[in-house]
């Protein structure tokens, strides 16, 4: 029973390592999928999902359970704190995974939302032509192409608002504390 535990634990922790590695260097996931009676239920999504959930309870299970039973306590005992020391494993890798999610951002940003936030000219806009404001969008500088609002030349360096976005482009105007109606 001891051999066949050592074996268990060894096999399960091994592959358990191989796809926590190549998910975390590599970004490749495989894990499973559940297909309920309501649609699909995607169980890698903020977890460590069933397949490494799997693996994880019988290598950390296992382990305890032939730790017990070398220790001449008995079958039952050993079986339960095997159980239990799974499940908790389980939890706190699952818990590990989601901090690591956590800390993910989505870098994918659109022209519209910069609307309303405040920025520099980086190049003058000419009178009724284009120019490159800095806009802060999402914790980060961004360069968008931008048009004045009401044609008039605004220099560089001048701070400005986003009052209204196009597809490719922002419409601008100077941002004036004194007089700003924008948040």
């Amino acid at each position: 029973m001891i051999t066949v535990l050592t074996w268990v634990s060894i096999i399960a922790g091994g592959i358990l390592v191989l796809l926590l590695l190549l998910s975390l260097l590599g970004g490749l996931d495989i894990d499973v999928d559940i297909e309920t009676g309501g649609g699909d239920v995607d169980t890698s999504a903020g977890g460590i999902g069933l397949v490494k959930g799997g693996l994880t309870f019988l290598s950390i299970g296992s382990w305890v359970m032939k730790i017990l039973m070398l220790n001449n306590n008995g079958k039952t005992i050993s079986i339960t704190a095997g159980i239990f020391s799974g499940i908790i494993a389980f939890a706190i890798l699952n818990y590990i995974f989601k901090l690591f999610l956590n800390n993910q951002e989505n870098v994918n940003w659109e022209v519209s939302d910069s609307l309303f936030q405040k920025g520099k000219t980086y190049l003058k806009i000419p009178r009724g032509g284009e120019g490159i404001v800095l806009v802060d969008i999402r914790g980060t500088s961004r360069e968008l192409k931008a048009k004045s609002k009401n044609g008039k030349e605004i220099k560089t360096g001048e701070s400005i608002v986003v009052v209204d976005t196009k597809s490719d482009y922002a419409i601008v105007e100077v941002f004036n504390e004194e007089i700003s109606e924008y948040p």
